[in-house]
């Protein structure tokens, strides 16, 4: 599986970051059974640090797992906004030192909205974290025993990138979710 496609699908959080990879069982994965799960978890950030501090360590622990599992792309769920601004902002922060952990590897990062990953793995925009969970079994045969959602969320995410990369079946995939590579840039 060495030269195959492995995704990994993040679902962000100030506090619980779901993880899981998925590598491809073929050169050209056609369906979800092309696709194992080779990781799936969650990981914690620590509440009694300061949010400066957090985003620090948020960055490393992801940085540290991405060369670990050495992803060739990831797959990360998009801030939507909820009636708390104050928690909007702290994902949006969470999102950004996840996306400079990622970025730092030279990975390409597609951004994915949940309405996207709900609605090609469950069906339906409004799905609950039950009903994709619910789906991932029956798609993949996935059962994450006693991990968190943040676990299966991820990697409904990484199914979302891996199916969307497949011509003709994500149809309902936007263009944003396609891997764009930018030019590299040096920073002054």
């Amino acid at each position: 599986m060495g030269k195959f496609p492995k995704i990994l699908g993040i679902d962000p959080g100030s506090r619980v970051i779901g993880f899981a990879l998925l590598g491809a069982t073929k050169a050209n994965p056609l369906t979800p059974r092309d696709w194992v799960v080779l990781d799936a978890g969650v990981l914690r950030a620590s509440v009694d640090l300061e949010m400066p501090a957090r985003l620090g360590e948020i960055h490393s622990a992801l940085y540290d797992l991405a060369v670990e599992l050495a992803p060739t792309s990831v797959g990360i769920e998009k801030a939507f906004h909820g009636v708390n601004s104050s928690t909007a902002i702290k994902l949006g922060e969470a999102r950004g030192a996840l996306i400079s952990a990622v970025a730092r590897l030279g990975l390409p990062i597609a951004e994915i909205t949940p309405a996207q990953v709900k609605r090609l793995i469950a069906g339906h925009g409004a799905a609950t974290k039950e009903q994709v969970y619910q789906a991932l079994q029956g798609l993949m045969g996935f059962n994450k025993g006693r991990l968190p959602h943040d676990a299966s969320d991820a990697l409904a995410i990484a199914l979302t990138v891996s199916l969307s990369l497949t011509p003709g079946l994500a149809k309902t995939a936007s263009a944003q979710s396609r891997f764009k590579r930018p030019a590299p840039r040096a920073l002054y």
